[in-house]
């Protein structure tokens, strides 16, 4: 049986470029079996997600380490919970499903050898009223209306704020490959996030484009898989304040337009059996390719389990 693990949150939003160098959706969650290890009719999954993210260089828009601030270090913890449900019914050719995931994350933050800022609060809200869930074979796909909401906790002017202060629309589709019976698979998915303006700051972040992507091959007679994850991530819509595209100055003195991110991780990821309908998922990813955000690493663990039936589930 294909195990489930459609991944959603925790790791702030470090990913983007955008309104302090953060993002409403925190790229990099999706993993192993995400279109195919889905709720059965009826059935409500729970989800619990932690990531480790830490930086120690940010780069400028031409790939190159930013001088400002001058001693930059990033440490973000996160933790996720999230609810996903399939309602059991037929809806535009696939099944109805939805979910909320709500994350909350701890922050440091060292710009100088003697400012430092930490915070730790709730981030930005993930609500999905819709997903349509499909299977034919060895091909599994969904497509789905995701919202985020405002980051709670914000404060106008504080070096550090939880989230961003925008609400966001993002469209999403994934597709899983499983072939040899889920011995192997195969998962690729993309985003597009619409942000609206931050009305605190007048501060209208560019939209962001997001693929992620897994491979992994079952161990024989183990039943753990091995594989690797990641994602690439491109800000296609410049970052405007006032209505103005916002100018950002290179560690070579040269100026930027529309401070747009950039950046593709990659690493190893292995999944294991947690009873008969879970699993768990540890991985490691690496930043390459960056521009205009935090170059560094990301830890995840990472579990999913059926927590209830609302109805009486259809056994497939």
């Amino acid at each position: 049986m294909i195990l489930l693990m459609a991944i959603f949150a925790a790791c702030l939003g470090v990913a983007g470029a955008t309104e302090n160098g953060g993002s409403v959706w925190p790229v990099g969650a999706e993993s192993f079996a995400t279109a195919a290890g889905v709720p059965h009719k009826g059935q409500t999954l729970f989800y619990e997600y932690t990531c480790f993210y830490v930086a120690n260089e940010l780069d400028d828009a031409k790939g190159h380490k930013s001088n400002v601030p001058p001693d930059f270090k990033l440490r973000v913890f996160a933790v996720a919970g999230k609810l996903s449900h399939n309602w059991g019914v037929k809806f535009l050719g696939g099944e109805l499903g939805s979910y909320i995931a709500l994350p909350t994350v701890y922050e440091q933050l060292r710009v100088t050898n003697t400012e430092k800022f930490t915070k730790d609060d709730f981030t930005n809200i993930d609500v999905v009223p819709l997903t349509l869930f499909n299977h034919k074979g060895i091909v599994h796909w969904y497509y789905e209306l995701q919202f985020e909401t405002l980051g709670t906790g914000y404060v106008k002017g504080q070096p550090i704020n939880i989230g961003q202060h925008n609400v966001a629309f993002t469209p999403a589709a994934a597709i899983t490959l499983t072939p040899h019976k889920g011995a192997q698979n195969i998962m690729s998915r993309v985003d597009y996030v619409i942000n609206n303006q931050d009305h605190a700051t007048n501060y209208h972040s560019g939209n962001e484009f997001f693929w992620q992507y897994d491979a992994q091959q079952e161990i024989p007679h183990h039943k753990a898989s091995l594989g690797v994850s990641g994602y690439f991530y491109q800000q296609v819509t410049n970052d405007k304040q006032h209505g103005v595209a916002v100018i950002t100055t290179n560690s070579d003195s040269t100026t930027s337009v529309g401070y747009k991110g950039r950046v593709l991780q990659f690493g190893p990821e292995a999944t294991f059996p947690l009873g008969k309908h879970g699993a768990i998922i540890v991985k490691w990813n690496h930043d390459f390719l960056v521009e205009n955000k935090p170059r560094g690493n990301a830890f995840w663990f990472q579990f999913g389990v059926p927590l209830s039936y609302l109805h009486h589930p259809v056994r497939q």
